[in-house]
């Protein structure tokens, strides 16, 4: 037999039974008397053989040998023939189906009597006629009432057996045959053939009807009944008048070739001669009459309380007692029946059972105990023992070296001449063996359950011995517990009780040894051998005696933990032998060894050891908890060796994998009591910053990788972004997913890394941004450039100058040589801007809107709020240190609006500058002729966490006289208002004494708020593409203003040539035609051509979002034109500007109107809704139509309740502005609606108006040369400066120099680096 698993020395358990002689038997065994006893049980099994086939032969009335001596009389030949009837009908089915410790037939289903009804109704209907039998009509009538027996009986609830229906057919033949014919000899013949048929018919319902039931034991026990009794059918049969030769076979010859004593001779290896002789006497003694004296002995001792079978005291009880004696006496009484019944004149000394047992059997049994062993013949002195013939001194003794021979015996021919068919199922004993065993067993009056413990105690010892394996031992424990199920526990004797408890006791300590021993080499064994191993055990433990005895059997699972742990630490140290390689560095050896650890330990938690054995015994847990210790240790090792903070960081994180793996299954499989191995924190911690790190540095060459490679081209056919966004948010994508794939096990660390990731991204987008804002810059004044500096090439010095040196006059010379580039934009202005709106610039656009929900996106794949939460929630403030920290502060300078106009053209030269403590730290370039100027400009500068005044000043510059100032206003510099700068996207310093400066602050500092790094991005892109939008349409600016002004408006009026006149002939003005709608609208047709242009082209390709966005933007720009054609600049001055008249008024609303219709989308109105081109401002230069030729007073008047906060409503004289009225028509359609639409812009008349704007009042009085006007400006603006200056201060953000307020103890220094500028 083949062994599961090897021993190990190291194991504390005891492989084998208990052995002690106290437990053995007290005398011990001669295999001599062994194989007398064995013999005598074969003669036994030989003799009724043989009286069957002699009551075959008589059958058939041959001349045949008799079967006894004292069977000679002719008289007794009926009765003889009688009883071998009953013998041949009930003892054998006895034999072949009633054995007590397994019944071979089968349990009665109701597929089964189906079948037979079935088949039993077609025959004696005459539908099955295949064999001769059912054409007899005795055969027909027995086949009907069995049919109607099982219909009534069976057929809804089945009960009983197979053997519960032959036994049914046999005694309906019987009565069926014996009818006509009371003598059993004349149909005895008729009788087997009958039942022969019928068990053919039983095994062909078994097969075909219930093949579950068909078991291989129930089959050959059919099979071999149909045989036997088929026998004397398929003889023919014989006249009385023939003779049959007599067998030329001797009665010892025939008793030497039996199987049953072949076996025995084999099993002892007795020679031919001695064998012979044995048997010889033995057939002197072993006859009927002796067997009947040892029943008839039996059931005496059974009724005197002897010791053999069985006394009162071999039971824990009466009632078990009572049991058992009731139980033997009738299985002893039939057998003697039936032994009486097929020997008549046995029966006859009956009465003298004494006479006939003392007088033959006793003298025969000395004289052969003399013969077999003469040096034992003395110790057989008991009456008691002496009486018997077949039946030992010590049937147990016997019964067990029997038993024990013939395991060995088959055990060592097992693989050469047994073969697999041979074996006895569940059994490891030949089919030999078997039949001898059973022999022995019946005859000597042993228990069943007697039997199989033997059997399981001696399988036992073979698989101590590593013959038989665990199937064995499973199969001899299925025999148990089919007698178990057979025979209660309550009535076993205390002699079996005993046995098997020690006998489980014993198995129990043999398997512990041998999973031990497996378990030993755990890594190796199969999970099926460990489950087998354990069930076996289980099943020692659910035995209800076992239980009893041995309550807390986990405690010896428990014991194997030591052979666990004892592998577990040497399998350690051949992984890492296995794993270490002089040649490779230490990551590298630590990489293969987390490897093989990892699928070693994966093998046997997710394979071999899924579930804890018997529940109590988890290996995992064992294991780990000796191996990952010095797993730990190795990496805390490698942490403190030199090459820890240089090695790759792929590397490092691969091996992050492998112990985050290990981590896991630690968890899940370890011991419950777990201890901290994993210092992840502490050996992955630095590398995760180096990572990060790595990553921060790598993201600006990320993005100039990613712009670099964009083309600004739609990346498919239905997205209206290029390349670049998606290729940066791909790498932003790839650095969260790593950092979420880490699983890292500190929360808190893995906010922070979270956070920083989000400070990586932030800069990366605004990079990106300012970037995206210099190819924008370069798309517009590149183009811009191109048609003005033609000249250049033909230049060696590359410069504007050459176009203003060829060519011109003296003056302009000597103007340039002052002015410089002042100049430029008048020469820009005056033509129409290049194609600078160009899909790549829409593009780019397009991509800072995409980023925008991507990085929303991105904002809730990485859960912000949740991170902001718990960082806010755990974290703890740190103390404040005694050393002061510098700040980096980043002023971004937008521009400027609505500002003081200082020249004499109503504008300004504006640039800005910087003061702390009085001290210029920087300026910004000059923008010329402009109130509304745009910079752009960024400058650094370092200061400490003290708060600090600056003060920004906007100057105008002048060629000849001193600058002037703007607007002058302050603000603090602060860490403390750090939330401040980052929350707003702008901040809006009001001017003193007028107009608005846009400035931009951030501070750079540790910030731990991964919504501030968020948020900041998202200002960022809005920002940028605010100020791309702005870009665009600061280029239109000049041409818009070049377009719509006075000078456009006199020439469409046709005062521009006889201006210098204009003062003597102003009849003839007055008196001139004014312009209609069509006139107007050509006027302005190349700015009409190309707004169209362009917006087709936004149309096209900027999203809808960026659409609107850009588009208002170029209205709001348009509409402040317009109002700076009617109005000059606010300012406490008066304006040489000049007010317009009621055609040049009227010119502009028109202009007003048909952009309006443009930007509307014409006729269809699909453009941009009128709600937002109708929108404040717009409502502003209506009203200024309202209150343009207002007299002073009005205006005053009208000032003074703007200042209140209250709309006023004043009739007027004159005609006010048409608000109800507007043209929606398209450019197209305006010349053949001209009249329509002249006649509607003569509607009806509003008597009702709003009043402009305080501020708008302001501006037409400067158009009104007067004292009193003078004076009005002069005061308000006093005011104005004095309610500035004396407003309070907010708390959050100060405007005016905490200087002022207290003195400082201290004045702020710059650092030693002091600021930097970038342009």
């Amino acid at each position: 037999m083949s062994t599961s698993a090897n021993s190990s020395p190291n194991s504390s358990i005891r492989r084998g039974g208990i052995t002690s002689s106290k437990r053995s038997s007290s005398k011990s065994i001669n295999p001599s008397v062994v194989y007398d006893y064995a013999l005598r049980c074969a003669i036994r099994a030989h003799l009724e053989q043989t009286t069957e086939n002699k009551i075959k032969h008589n059958t058939t009335g041959s001349n045949s040998a008799t079967v006894s001596p004292s069977s000679s009389l002719s008289k007794k030949k009926d009765e003889r023939q009688h009883s071998m009837h009953h013998h041949r009908s009930f003892s054998s089915l006895s034999e072949k189906f009633s054995d007590d410790d397994s019944k071979k037939s089968g349990k009665l289903t109701r597929e089964m009597v189906k079948g037979l009804i079935r088949r039993l109704e077609d025959v004696y209907k005459a539908r099955d006629v295949s064999k001769a039998e059912y054409l007899e009509s005795k055969f027909r009538t027995v086949a009907k009432t069995v049919k109607k027996n099982l219909q009534q009986e069976h057929r809804y609830r089945p009960s009983g057996t197979i053997h519960n229906i032959i036994v049914l057919f046999l005694k309906t033949s019987e009565s069926e045959l014996k009818a006509n014919e009371p003598n059993p000899a004349i149909w005895y013949d008729d009788l087997n053939r009958y039942l022969s048929r019928f068990i053919e018919m039983v095994i062909q319902t078994v097969k075909q009807d219930a093949p579950s039931a068909a078991t291989p034991d129930l089959l050959d026990s059919l099979s071999g009944f149909c045989t036997s009794s088929g026998d004397s059918s398929n003889q023919p049969k014989r006249s009385s008048g023939s003779s049959v030769t007599a067998t030329a076979t001797s009665p010892l010859d025939a008793l030497l070739q039996f199987p049953v004593v072949v076996t025995i001779k084999n099993l002892f290896q007795i020679s031919d001669k001695d064998h012979r002789k044995k048997v010889t006497e033995l057939m002197l003694v072993c006859n009927e009459s002796a067997l009947l004296h040892d029943l008839k002995r039996c059931v005496n001792n059974v009724h005197t309380n002897q010791s053999f079978p069985g006394k009162r005291e071999d039971f824990p009880d009466a009632q078990a007692y009572e049991n058992w004696q009731k139980k033997e006496v009738k299985q002893l009484t039939e057998l003697m029946n039936s032994l009486m019944l097929m020997h008549p004149n046995l029966s006859l000394s009956a009465s003298s059972e004494v006479d006939v047992g003392n007088t033959n059997l006793l003298a025969r049994q000395s004289k052969n105990s003399s013969q077999i062993n003469p040096s034992n013949s003395s110790s057989n002195t008991s009456a008691e023992h002496t009486a018997f013939t077949f039946i030992p001194t010590d049937p147990k003794g016997c019964f067990r070296f029997l038993m024990s021979m013939c395991l060995d015996y088959d055990t060592e021919n097992f693989n050469s001449s047994v073969s697999e068919t041979e074996r006895v199922k569940t059994s490891a004993l030949s089919q030999q063996s078997d039949q001898l065993l059973r022999e022995c067993w019946r005859t000597w009056r042993l228990s069943s359950p007697y039997r199989a413990i033997l059997y399981l105690n001696l399988a036992k010892s073979k698989f101590d011995q590593n013959e038989l394996d665990v199937e064995d031992i499973n199969d001899a424990l299925r025999v148990l517990d089919r007698v178990n199920k057979e025979n209660d526990v309550q009535f076993w004797s205390i002699t079996d009780r005993d046995y098997l408890i020690r006998t489980f006791e014993g198995l129990q300590n043999s398997l512990l040894h041998e999973l031990a021993s497996g378990l030993s080499e755990y890594w190796k064994i199969s999970p099926v051998w460990v489950q087998d191993i354990a069930d076996l055990i289980e099943k020692v433990n659910s035995n209800s005696l076992y239980a009893e005895n041995h309550p807390d059997s986990k405690s010896d699972i428990i014991c194997l933990e030591e052979s666990i742990k004892g592998a577990a630490v040497e399998r350690w140290g051949y992984i890492e032998k296995s794993a270490i390689d002089p040649e490779r560095d230490d990551l590298s050896n630590l990489f293969m060894m987390a490897d093989n650890l990892n699928k070693e330990l994966v093998s046997i938690t997710k394979k071999k050891f899924t579930k804890p054995i018997m529940g109590v015994l988890s290996v995992p847990s064992l294991v780990m908890a000796r191996q990952l210790p010095y797993f730990a240790l190795e990496m805390e090792n490698w942490a403190y060796s030199p090459d820890f903070k240089t090695c790759p960081v792929d590397s490092a994180f691969e091996l992050y994998k492998k112990v985050l793996n290990l981590e896991k299954l630690y968890d899940e499989y370890g011991p419950e009591k777990k201890t901290s191995l994993f210092k992840v924190e502490s050996w992955f911690l630095t590398h995760v910053k180096r990572w990060l790190m790595k990553t921060n540095q790598s993201t600006l060459e990320w993005v100039d990788n990613a712009i670099t490679q964009d083309e600004f081209q739609c990346y498919s056919d239905v997205v209206a972004h290029s390349s670049s966004i998606i290729d940066l948010f791909s790498m932003f994508n790839q650095a969260v997913d790593f950092i979420a794939d880490l699983q890292w096990p500190n929360d808190m660390q893995h906010c922070l890394f979270e956070t920083f990731l989000s400070k990586i991204i932030g800069e990366a987008i605004e990079y990106y941004c300012r970037t995206l804002e210099e190819l924008i810059k370069q798309d517009i004044f590149s183009r811009n450039r191109t048609s003005i500096s033609s000249q250049k090439e033909a230049g060696n010095n590359n410069n504007v100058r050459a176009s203003f040196s060829s060519g011109s006059s003296i003056l302009d010379k000597a103007r340039y040589q002052i002015m410089g580039d002042r100049g430029l934009h008048k020469i820009e202005a005056t033509s129409v801007p290049a194609d600078y709106i160009t899909p790549e610039l829409c593009i780019k656009l397009n991509n800072m809107e995409v980023a925008r929900r991507k990085l929303d996106h991105l904002y809730q794949i990485m859960h912000v709020d949740d991170i902001a939460q718990f960082m806010r929630e755990n974290v703890v403030p740190q103390q404040q240190q005694s050393t002061k920290k510098n700040y980096m502060y980043t002023i971004r300078v937008v521009r400027a609006e609505n500002l003081r106009p200082m020249d004499t053209n109503g504008l300004s030269d504006p640039y800005v500058t910087f003061e702390i403590d009085g001290k210029v730290i920087t300026r910004t370039r000059t923008v010329y002729e402009t109130l509304n100027p745009r910079w752009d400009e960024e400058f650094d500068i370092w200061l400490s966490e003290d708060a600090v005044d600056v003060c920004v000043i906007v100057n105008d510059e002048d060629m000849i006289t001193a600058d002037e100032e703007c607007g002058v206003a302050w603000f603090t510099l602060s860490p403390k208002f750090s939330d401040i700068y980052h929350q707003k996207d702008d901040l809006v310093l009001n001017l003193s004494p007028q107009g608005s400066l846009v400035l931009r602050v951030t501070m750079e500092s540790e910030k731990n708020d991964i919504q501030f790094w968020f948020g900041k991005a998202f200002r960022t892109l809005r920002t940028s593409a605010n100020d791309a939008a702005g870009l665009i349409v600061d280029k239109m600016e000049p041409y818009l203003r070049y377009c719509l002004s006075r000078q456009v408006i006199e020439k469409l009026l046709g005062r521009d040539k006889n201006r210098f006149f204009s003062a003597f002939n102003r009849v003839a003005i007055k008196q001139q035609a004014e312009p209609d709608l069509q006139e107007c609208e050509d006027a302005i047709a190349p700015l009409l051509d190309f707004l169209e242009h362009n917006l087709r082209i936004l149309n096209e390709t900027l999203s809808e979002t960026n659409m609107y966005f850009v588009v208002s933007k170029i209205w709001k720009q348009i509409l402040r034109t317009l109002d700076d054609i009617l109005l000059p600049p606010l300012s406490e001055h008066l304006s040489e500007v000049k007010p317009l008249d009621d055609s040049e008024l009227r010119v502009v609303l028109k202009w007003l109107e048909l952009l309006k219709i443009l930007f509307n989308g014409g006729e269809d109105g699909d453009a941009i809704p009128l709600e937002e081109l109708e929108n404040e401002q717009y409502y502003s230069i209506l009203a200024v139509n309202a209150a343009y030729h207002l007299s002073i007073e009005q205006l005053m008047n009208g000032y003074e309740l703007s200042r209140q906060g209250s709309r006023t409503s004043m009739n007027l004289s004159k005609k006010p502005a048409n608000r109800s009225k507007s043209v929606y028509h398209s450019k197209n359609t305006i010349r053949q609606k001209k009249k329509v639409n002249e006649k509607k812009a003569q509607g009806k008349r509003a008597t009702v108006v709003d009043l402009p704007h305080g501020d708008y009042i302001l501006r037409i009085l400067r158009m009104h040369h007067d004292q009193l006007v003078t004076n009005f400006l002069r005061e308000e603006f006093k005011k104005r400066n004095s309610t500035q200056n004396e407003a309070s201060v907010p708390a959050s953000l100060p405007t005016t120099p905490t200087s002022l307020y207290k003195p400082s103890s201290s004045s702020p220094t710059l650092p030693a680096h002091g600021m930097t500028l970038t342009n």
